[in-house]
């Protein structure tokens, strides 16, 4: 499929599809001067986006994606994939507990607005 039904499948814009292909993430083929995609840079796009719900950047990304064609299915694949999601998985507890202490200084601002609101109404 051309880049127009690509963009429309996928329900992106033609900027990202591009900056994806400077990241060499998507490698499509030609046909004359436009891009050709195929179902396997559609499963690598929808791939992508998976990826980045996680929260990996396309930098991390284009590791895993570098990796997975240099090492398919290989034990260094393996223990390089456990290392990003075990990494992953500890910047996002990170974040858990930032927004835990967060919530909780919140918590205590509003209930002294919420007390000092009770004694401003009781004085009048």
């Amino acid at each position: 499929m051309y880049l127009k039904e690509f963009i429309q499948k996928e329900n992106t814009t033609p900027d990202t599809v591009r900056h994806y292909i400077y990241l060499n993430l998507l490698n499509p083929g030609r046909k004359g001067r436009n891009y050709w995609f195929t179902e396997n840079e559609t499963d690598i796009f929808e791939a992508v986006k998976e990826f980045q719900d996680l929260g990996f950047s396309l930098q991390e990304i284009k590791d895993i994606k570098k990796l997975h064609d240099e090492s398919c299915s290989t034990e260094k694949q393996r223990k390089q994939n456990l290392k990003l999601i075990t990494d992953k998985i500890a910047v996002i507890s990170a974040k858990i507990n930032k927004l835990k202490m967060q919530k909780k200084v919140l918590a205590e601002v509003e209930e002294t607005l919420q007390k000092k609101s009770i004694i401003e109404t009781r004085k009048k």
